[in-house]
């Protein structure tokens, strides 16, 4: 084994450097689980004044969330589980 050198700074040859980019694959909070197509076409389909398909489901996940206790880990099944729940509803107060 080499042995270490007292007394003598270390030196670096490569020097990494730090972005602030978002990593591709990380979905943004405000597209949700909707494509920007289906979020444009989900937005021009629902009056201003009324909340918005996207919103209700962020809604049913969060309350679903703390329904369960606020335990971490299962954000997927809860806007699953709310995705399908306030869709159904919208598909029933359609027909109607």
């Amino acid at each position: 084994m080499a042995e270490k050198t007292r007394g003598r700074a270390r030196s670096t040859t490569s020097q990494k450097k730090t972005t602030n980019q978002k990593p591709a694959n990380v979905t943004s909070i405000s597209q949700g689980g909707l494509s920007q197509s289906e979020n444009r076409a989900e937005s021009n389909d629902v009056r201003a004044s009324e909340p918005s398909l996207l919103e209700l489901i962020r809604i049913r996940a969060y309350e679903i969330f703390e329904e369960r206790g606020r335990l971490d880990g299962f954000d997927q099944e809860d806007w699953a589980r709310a995705e399908a729940e306030v869709l159904a509803r919208f598909q029933r107060e359609k027909s109607a």
